[in-house]
Formats: structure tokens, sequence, C-alpha cells
């Protein structure tokens, strides 16, 4: 996809889950709860479209309902940093930025698992992301420019980005069996918003 059609573009990366299973009462049926920690890689899109990948932390914990071992639906709630880092010219010289977004982010995804049994789960999910911001920084990497760093705060956050982030996400995941009712989860999602 074209960069000036990407507003915040997300790509969670190895985001490691443990998660642990409660079955109800029927066999055929599992809820699974549990902490999601990993790592969130994104750049801001069409208002700054040159801009370059920044890491950021994510985590959180999720609750999925899985149906007869096929089909499942995940509700997550995730502390999410994004951001971008990029170039701009102030005051006669190119200065080196890096802006942090800081979103609380809630993904429902249906999911579909392709091994009813065994110790590894491929799975495959798509479903809408609902962020909310909570806070914004930027920071000068230039040393002639630190001084100014009160020019770029962006405490009015409101005022400068959009507070609310629609969008949708889809992925890749593999559930590993490693206990009873045990699961180490590996997740990689690509979010469009």
């Amino acid at each position: 996809m074209k960069k000036q059609f990407l507003k915040i573009s997300a790509l969670s990366l190895f985001a490691i889950i443990f998660s642990l299973s409660a079955f109800a009462q029927e066999s055929d049926r599992v809820w699974s709860i549990g902490p999601e920690v990993g790592v969130n890689f994104s750049k801001l899109g069409r208002d700054a479209d040159d801009s370059d990948y920044k890491a950021g932390l994510l985590a959180g914990g999720f609750v999925t309902y899985s149906i007869r071992n096929t089909y499942g639906f995940t509700v997550k709630v995730l502390y999410s940093q994004k951001g971008a880092a990029y170039s701009d010219e102030f005051l006669g010289k190119d200065i080196d930025f890096k802006t942090r977004l800081n979103y609380i982010e809630i993904p429902v995804l249906a999911r579909v698992f392709f091994n009813r049994e065994g110790t590894i789960r491929p799975n495959v999910f798509l479903g809408p992301t609902f962020g909310f911001m909570t806070g914004a920084q930027i920071k000068v990497d230039d040393e002639d420019y630190e001084n100014y760093e009160d020019v770029f705060d962006v405490n009015d956050y409101k005022d400068v980005y959009n507070t609310f982030d629609l969008g949708l996400a889809a992925g890749l995941g593999l559930n590993i069996k490693v206990g009873d009712e045990m699961y180490f989860i590996i997740d990689a999602r690509y979010t469009y918003g």
C-alpha cells in the first residue's frame, strides 16, 4: 500500500503471550485469558510520508472464546506506543524528530484455527481496532535545538492529533501447547488505521 494512504500503521511482531485456558462445561467450547507483551512498529502516514518506523511497547491482556476448536473471538485491551522518526526543517536546518503516541487499543478479532488437536495450532484473525489516545510526545534529536523542546511540546495533543483511531487488524498466530491447559502464543498483526 502506498505511504500516503496510511495514517498510522502498526506491525505488532512477536507479541508473546502466555495463556491459561479455562474449559467451559461443554468440551467443544474454551475460554482463554492471559497477558500480552510485545513490540509495536509504526510510522506516520499521509501527513508525513517520509517518516521511518519507530519501535514501541505493546502490553495488556486478552480474552478468547473458542467454539468447537475451529473458530474463536478475541478481545484485547492493550497499551500501545505508536509513533515515528522523521526529519523536518526548523530555522533553516534539517532536524530529526521522534514522535510517540500513546494509545489504549481494543482489538476485537475473529479467529479461525487450522488444527483442532496437537501441540501447535496455527490461526488467522481479522477485526476492527478501537484506539483512544492517552498522550503524545515529540523529542528533538539535535543538540543545537535541545533548548527549543518547549516549542515542540504537544501537551495539548488533542489539538494536534485525532484522539480516536478506528482501524482494521489482520494477522497470523501460533498457539503452542506448553503444558496442560497452557499455551505460548505468537502473533504477528498488521493494523491499518
